[in-house]
């Protein structure tokens, strides 16, 4: 962690002046705090928030949580907090003061801690998680982080927090609040299906529910069949259809097919003279990962019987040394965004250090005049791709999920580009060959 050397003000019971130094440590049993930029004080209550809500999923909810929940606190521009899903929350603070209670800060550190341990407890089991809405997903580290944050205050009462304060308000009291207003967040209403399900299978029931969801196969363009099967295969209680026909247009996100034929070709059908399509112009000017999206590019191919056989993509992986032993995935989308053809890759085909190009072979698919090629990463903190753009964007760069919502790239175009060929028996200038 790098170093801090801005002075900033203890805001607190003392008004004292202090200069931040190098990173710091706290532990306790099972989670360990780095921090920069703020006192021991709050470190320690980080720790013994992470600790009691870890103990809290695993005692009350059966739930799988790491054996030490590491918690890094370095000062930034602005207020943030996130986790890669496995063991590690990243919390950004620009000084003691984003630590105080949420009517002095306008932050909710302690529920924070525990609703990034409930995208935890999920993440750690259910893998691929894509098939999930953003009400599935943050509803239930809503549902889970409000109680959590209740089961906190059963442990340390007022004594956890320095800058004191009835933390309760931001457990399932609000939630509750949320839930009797006029128009709940898509969120809450998360929430509150996730609080139906437990009180239908209770508390420890939710776990083998996740298990049974991480192991099951899928079809994305409509993945509610057979998420509906392993419910009710790993559960037998009779009011779970309901609760599944009433919860399924909430919780699922489904990526719609293209009309447009997803035909293929074998190599040797092809002429073997490929043509490049790009929209960048080579040049660099910055990168991003984007996390619950994808960098996609419009191409316009000249004329018809073009088929795609490759993507480029400038970029390069960031996280641990190892790549994560899972797929990302290239996507052939129609004009509407509709999917045409999967390929799944392995991570490992991207390295860590200065960005380059990287050619992914895909399995020959026809394309239509105009085509999206899609490329997700499914980032988080600790594993990811960046992916490099130029200066200026012509229009046809967007960011987006296929089946979802796309919005142009302001930043300029990614640097990923396609090559396409076309098959032996469109050469008119050697008919049948």
């Amino acid at each position: 962690m790098r170093r801090s050397v801005t002075i900033i003000v203890l805001l607190a019971a003392s008004s004292a002046v202090w200069a931040a130094d190098e990173a710091k440590t706290f532990r306790s049993d099972h989670a360990v705090v780095s921090y920069t930029g703020i006192g021991e004080a709050y470190a320690k209550a980080i720790a013994a928030t992470a600790e009691a809500a870890r103990a809290a999923a695993i005692e009350q909810y059966g739930l799988s949580m790491p054996a030490t929940v590491a918690v890094s606190v370095d000062r930034g521009r602005r207020p943030r907090l996130f986790t890669d899903g496995k063991d590690r929350m990243y919390l950004t603070v620009r000084s003691e003061r984003d630590l105080r209670q949420p009517r002095v800060s306008g932050v909710y550190n302690i529920y924070g801690i525990c609703h990034e341990l409930g995208h935890m407890a999920m993440y750690r089991v259910i893998r691929d998680h894509s098939w999930m809405t953003t009400a599935a997903a943050e509803g239930w580290a809503h549902y889970l982080g409000s109680r959590l944050v209740d089961a906190v205050y059963r442990k340390h009462g007022l004594a956890l927090w320095p800058d004191r304060y009835d933390y309760r308000a931001d457990g399932t009291l609000r939630l509750k609040r949320q839930l009797a207003g006029r128009r709940p967040p898509a969120t809450a209403k998360g929430a509150a299906q996730w609080m139906k399900l437990a009180g239908i299978v209770g508390d420890k029931g939710i776990a083998p529910l996740f298990k049974a969801w991480g192991k099951t196969k899928y079809d994305p363009a409509d993945p509610a069949a057979a998420l509906r099967k392993t419910l009710l295969a790993a559960n037998k209680d009779k009011r779970l259809p309901g609760w599944w026909n009433e919860t399924e247009s909430l919780f699922v996100f489904r990526r719609p097919k293209s009309e447009f034929a997803a035909r293929t070709a074998k190599p040797g059908e092809l002429m073997g003279d490929e043509v490049e399509l790009k929209r960048d112009d080579g040049k660099p000017a910055g990168r991003r990962s984007i996390a619950g999206s994808g960098h996609a590019v419009r191409f316009q191919a000249k004329g018809t019987a073009w088929y795609l056989t490759s993507v480029r993509v400038y970029g390069s992986r960031y996280g641990y040394p190892r790549p994560p032993r899972e797929d990302f995935h290239v996507w052939l989308c129609d004009a509407d965004f509709k999917q045409i053809a999967d390929y799944p890759m392995p991570y490992a085909r991207f390295a860590r250090g200065p960005d380059r190009w990287v050619t992914l072979k895909v399995t020959p698919t026809e394309v239509p005049q105009t085509f999206i090629v899609c490329v997700g990463f499914n980032p988080t903190a600790t594993k990811g791709v960046y992916v490099s753009h130029d200066a200026e964007g012509g229009g046809d760069s967007l960011m987006g999920l296929p089946g979802g919502g796309k919005r142009a790239f302001r930043g300029g175009d990614w640097m990923i580009r396609v090559t396409l060929d076309q098959p032996k028996s469109a050469n008119a200038l050697k008919p049948g060959k």
